[in-house]
């Protein structure tokens, strides 16, 4: 007999009777471990569904409020001129009444107006449409909202259209 037959004399080859005892034994522990994965997938897949929903709820009138802007931008405008035009006062009252209860309607859809002039021009809610230099500022800040921006929430339906003054640049610093 050699030295690896007295080591080893009944190696032939087949796994030892060991060996199937340990499988059986880890089969529980990786079913466990699979189940609280599968567990751990369904509740994050919960929760992102629940999130989703929350949002759909809070967003659902996005589409209506955006198309409503430019009917109540049209009401504001009839607004201006109707008293340009001669307009009998108590039709002027009228249409500005109109205006409110447009703007509160849409407030308490959560729309509410975006910041714009006086404000530091900030290019994720204002389109500038012009731009004029002054000594007064010290950096781009808008001078006159031309159509006013909105949000629903925290998310923005129109970028206000303003028109920006810039710090006057010197022959220096060109």
């Amino acid at each position: 007999m050699t030295t690896e037959e007295e080591e080893n004399p009944t190696d032939t080859g087949a796994p030892a009777e060991s060996e199937p005892a340990e499988a059986a034994a880890t089969e529980p522990d990786e079913r466990d471990a699979r189940y609280l994965r599968l567990a751990a997938d369904f509740e994050n897949f919960k929760r992102r569904k629940g999130q989703e929903l929350a949002d759909a709820r809070r967003y659902e009138s996005e589409d209506a409020a955006v198309a409503l802007l430019p009917v109540l931008d049209n009401l504001r405008r009839a607004v201006e001129h109707a008293s340009e035009a001669g307009a009998e006062e108590f039709f002027v009252s009228g249409l500005q009444l109109v205006v409110r209860e447009f703007e509160t309607a849409l407030e308490r859809l959560g729309v509410v107006p975006v910041p714009a002039a006086g404000e530091r021009f900030d290019p994720a809610i204002h389109d500038a449409i012009a731009a004029d230099e002054s000594d007064e500022v010290d950096e781009d800040t808008v001078a006159a909202e031309l159509v006013p921006g909105y949000r629903l929430h925290d998310r923005l339906l129109r970028p206000a259209i303003v028109r920006v003054v810039r710090p006057r640049t010197t022959a220096a610093n060109s």
